[in-house]
């Protein structure tokens, strides 16, 4: 392990960095203190996409097994509206009305 002031360390940064890449760790000092302490990041492999998407689907199962599944469900939901909706005749539709003749 080196210890340098950081004055100086300014000036050997660049060899300072090798050092640390070599797996050497490296201690900056103001007035003889300790600072701060140089070390090597570990290296770390992206995971794949693939690895990435079972994790989310994982994650996502968990979850709903946590959560559950309430009840009534979207497409339950989606049929009680549209029945409501047409219920109400005219006044609600998703669809264009057709033209009226002798208008």
């Amino acid at each position: 392990m080196q210890t340098i002031p950081i004055h100086q360390a300014k000036s050997q940064l660049s060899e300072l960095i090798r050092a640390v890449e070599q797996g050497e760790e490296v201690v900056l000092t103001r007035h003889g203190k300790r600072v701060i302490r140089l070390i090597k990041e570990p290296e770390s492999e992206q995971p794949s996409i693939e690895a990435r998407r079972q994790a989310i689907v994982a994650e996502l199962e968990a979850l709903r097994a946590k959560v559950g599944r309430a009840e009534p469900g979207f497409e339950q939901l989606w049929e009680d509206h549209k029945r409501e909706r047409d219920g109400r005749g005219d006044a609600w539709t998703d669809r264009p009305k057709a033209p009226h003749a002798g208008g």
